[in-house]
C-alpha cells in the first residue's frame, strides 16, 4: 500500500508538469518520475491520465477561486468596520494577487487553463467543460464587483457589467499567454495601465459651481 500523501504528490507534480510543458507533452512516466514512485502506483489512485488532469485542474480552479471573489455585500457577509477600498480598487487588488500567485509559480509559465485551453483541440472533452465552468465563476466574480462599482458611482452605468467582465478577463488571459510567449512583463503590465488607469479610471465627482449672488442696490 502506498505511503499517505502520494496521492497528493502524484497531483502536484502533474500540476507542475502540466503548466510547464503541457497536458500532450506529458506523459504519466514523467510524472511518476517526478514523485519517485513506480508507474503501477500511479494506476492504483487514477484509472487514467485524464482523470489525474481533472484533479490538476480542479488544485488550479481552487487557487483562482480564493482570489476572485465577489463582493463581500454580494455575498451577505457583514462589512469589517475597517475602512474599506473602493470596489475598483479591490478588483486591482485581485488581479494584482493573482499575478503574485503567477510570480510564485515562475513568470514565464502563464495560466494552467489559458495555455490548456490553446491545446483544446487534442484534449479531452471533460477538460473543456471544467475550464469553462471555471472562467464563467470568475467572469461573474468580476461583474459583481463593477455591478457594485457602479453602485458607488465608481463605474458607468452605461457599461454592462457582464460583457466588461467577460471582456477583463479575456484580455487577463491573453495577456499572461503573451507574457509566457515574450518572457517579458510587458502585456500585463499593458492590462493594469489600460484597465486600472484609463477603462476604470474613476472620475472626482463634479463639484457644484457656487452662484455669485447679486449685490442689492442701495
Amino acid at each position: 500500500m502506498a505511503n499517505t500523501g502520494t496521492r497528493e504528490k502524484i497531483i502536484e507534480a502533474a500540476y507542475l508538469r502540466f503548466y510547464e510543458f503541457g497536458y500532450n507533452g506529458t506523459s504519466v512516466q514523467d510524472i511518476v518520475d517526478l514523485v519517485g514512485v513506480p508507474k503501477g502506483t500511479f494506476y492504483n489512485y487514477f484509472k487514467s491520465k485524464e482523470l489525474l488532469g481533472l484533479e490538476a485542474l480542479d488544485l488550479y480552479a481552487c487557487v483562482a477561486d480564493k482570489v476572485f471573489t465577489p463582493p463581500e455585500v454580494a455575498q451577505g457577509l457583514p462589512r469589517s468596520k475597517k475602512p474599506q477600498p473602493s470596489e475598483i480598487a479591490r478588483l486591482r487588488g485581485q488581479f494584482e494577487e493573482a499575478l503574485k500567485f503567477q510570480e510564485r509559480q515562475k513568470i514565464s509559465l502563464g495560466c494552467l487553463m489559458g495555455n490548456l485551453t490553446a491545446e483544446s483541440s487534442a484534449l479531452p472533452e471533460s477538460f473543456g467543460k471544467l475550464i469553462e465552468k471555471s472562467f464563467n465563476r470568475w467572469i461573474a466574480a468580476v461583474s459583481a464587483s463593477l455591478r457594485a462599482a457602479q453602485v458607488s458611482g465608481e463605474v458607468a452605468q452605461s457599461h454592462d457589467p457582464d460583457s466588461l467582465a467577460r471582456y477583463l478577463m479575456a484580455a487577463w488571459f491573453g495577456s499572461l499567454l503573451l507574457m509566457k510567449n515574450s518572457q517579458k512583463k510587458t502585456p500585463i503590465d499593458d492590462f493594469f495601465r489600460l484597465t486600472f488607469d484609463t477603462l476604470l479610471k474613476s472620475e472626482p465627482p463634479l463639484t457644484k459651481r457656487k452662484v455669485p449672488q447679486r449685490r442689492k442696490k442701495k
